[in-house]
């Protein structure tokens, strides 16, 4: 039940923060003794500030008004998804342009590689490797993170 209500709330906001130049890169919902927390992680081109957070949490609170999704209440954090958070989805490789990341391939024949983000379409990751440039979908890649 708790994974069809986090991907309902993932689709009910899309649209709202879309509209405030933020895209979801992830949502965490919690219950512990009938306290629910939400815990939204976004993108935004600039970065995510403070004062953009607290807009989209704003905005998040009013489209929760419309609905009986949490008639108890719940707590909202919304922040970046950090540097250190495995890259995942395509939404992160788009933010990640220009970055080196450390790559592993789900064929585990292929060799891990590191390389630098430098395009990224609906489902591929074009990479620079050295001089060459790789095009990779998104279900060949096991795990990735970037490098510091």
């Amino acid at each position: 039940m708790k994974i069809d209500l986090k991907e309902k709330i993932v689709e009910l906001l899309e649209a709202p923060l879309l509209e405030l130049g933020a895209e979801i890169a992830d949502l965490n919902l919690s219950v512990y003794k009938q306290e629910t927390t939400l815990r939204l992680f976004v993108y935004t081109p600039n970065g995510v500030t403070l004062a953009e957070c607290a807009k989209i949490s704003r905005a998040v609170g009013d489209v929760f008004e419309e609905t009986d999704y949490f008639e108890e209440g719940y707590l909202l954090e919304v922040s970046s998804p950090g540097l250190d958070r495995p890259l995942t989805k395509i939404v992160d490789y788009k933010y990640r342009i220009g970055e080196n990341v450390k790559i592993e391939f789900v064929d585990k024949k292929r060799k891990k590689i590191t390389a630098e983000v430098i395009s990224v379409d609906s489902d591929t990751i074009v990479f620079l490797d050295n001089e060459n440039e790789i095009a990779v979908k998104i279900t060949e890649i096991e795990k990735s993170k970037i490098i510091f």
